[in-house]
């Protein structure tokens, strides 16, 4: 598989003292990672351009309320139904256990998503 299309015979060499695990780490930075290039005969072109944006991107700002209703559910309240659940699940990261969750939508265009509170463990994520 010495092939001069691909690699050189030392970039050959120092591929195969490497271990199988070690192998399939560098080939795919070789053809995925960093090293990501179209061969085109003998000759490597990059195949992507990265371009920025001149002005910056202003974050998109959206409140989540989190109360306890009079049963002692969590009721976590916001206008975006995706928001309340990474909220959500990052408090069930944090060691909260949830159960029994309800979707409602209010006339105001807020969304409440209420889950029943069971307990708290340790985190399940100590990052």
């Amino acid at each position: 598989m010495s092939n001069d299309e691909y690699w050189d015979d030392s970039e050959f060499g120092f591929f195969n003292t490497l271990e199988d695990e070690d192998k399939l780490l560098y080939l795919y930075d070789l053809m995925i990672g960093d090293f990501v290039h179209e061969y085109v005969g003998n000759d490597i072109e990059d195949v992507f351009e990265i371009e920025f944006e001149e002005e910056p991107v202003e974050p998109i700002h959206q409140n989540v309320t989190v109360s306890f209703d009079d049963s002692g559910n969590i009721v976590f309240a916001g206008s975006n139904v995706m928001l309340l659940r990474k909220v959500a699940t990052d408090m069930i990261m944090n060691g909260l256990i949830l159960q029994n969750s309800q979707l409602s939508f209010e006339d105001d265009d807020t969304v409440k998503l209420t889950y029943e509170l069971v307990g708290k463990l340790d985190a399940i994520s100590p990052n």
